[in-house]
């Protein structure tokens, strides 16, 4: 199996490392629970241990859409969901995943997947990583299903989102969408802007490395940072939501 270890993974030098909140996110609440529970190990949907890695996916998730659409799910669902949606924290743009991908799929279930077997992760991982990626189920799921297409352990695929992840500015909700708009507001815009917003921060990136992604009602949902396989912006494939179309960006509920 191809290793990914931090030195192969040397991103955009002198660029500092994520560890929690970052400077200039202020807007951004994330406290760290005293104790966790480790998620147990899942049982694989499917198995693609032979699919080809032609380019990688960091995938951000808008939180304050993503948790728009826990509010009226059963409590047990809504557990899973606490610590990004349901607490004192208030998320902006946070990790789904880093996801190996085959530029010749032509389904979801075409990408690499599940590459080899995985133990739960443990609690201090769990942690360390838990204000990128606010889910420890989520946390599980991407390292079982992602990560062990193209990363040996656990801590090395963490760590190599967490560099990415970390040198990415990201744009914060006025940079997206202007003041003055109260909570959990539908606000109009494009997939265009979205990704003006993420070039206006980070002018060394290409249009063609993002990807905008929407939910239904063509609500903001996600963006891809396109990435080569030593984690450098790439071109991504064709796909995601046209630039041109008018699209909503939720305001955080908090």
């Amino acid at each position: 199996m191809r290793t990914m270890t931090s030195g192969a993974a040397k991103l955009w030098t002198g660029l500092a490392l994520f560890f929690g909140l970052t400077p200039g996110f202020a807007q951004e609440v994330c406290k760290i629970p005293v104790a966790i529970d480790v998620p147990a190990v899942r049982s694989p949907d499917y198995v693609n241990k032979d699919k080809p890695t032609d380019y990688m996916a960091l995938v951000l998730s808008w939180s304050p859409q993503h948790c728009e659409g826990q509010r009226n799910q059963p409590e047990e669902v809504k557990k899973k969901h606490a610590h990004q949606c349901f607490s004192v924290n208030q998320f902006e743009w946070v990790v789904h995943g880093l996801w190996p991908q085959n530029a010749k799929a032509s389904s979801n279930q075409d990408h690499p997947r599940h590459c080899n077997a995985s133990a739960a992760l443990p609690s201090d991982l769990l942690k360390q990583h838990l204000c990128m990626m606010p889910g420890v189920d989520l946390m599980q799921n991407e390292w079982q299903a992602h990560g062990t297409c193209g990363w040996s352990t656990g801590q090395a695929y963490f760590s190599d989102i967490q560099k990415v992840y970390g040198a990415l500015k990201r744009p914060t909700t006025q940079d997206m969408v202007g003041s003055g708009h109260g909570p959990n507001r539908l606000i109009d815009s494009t997939a265009r802007k979205v990704k003006a917003s993420f070039l206006a921060l980070n002018p060394s990136l290409e249009a063609d490395q993002l990807r905008v992604n929407v939910a239904s009602g063509n609500r903001l949902k996600e963006i891809w940072l396109c990435l080569d396989n030593q984690l450098k912006p790439a071109a991504c494939p064709a796909g995601g939501t046209p630039d041109q179309q008018a699209i909503s960006v939720r305001t955080p509920h908090q």
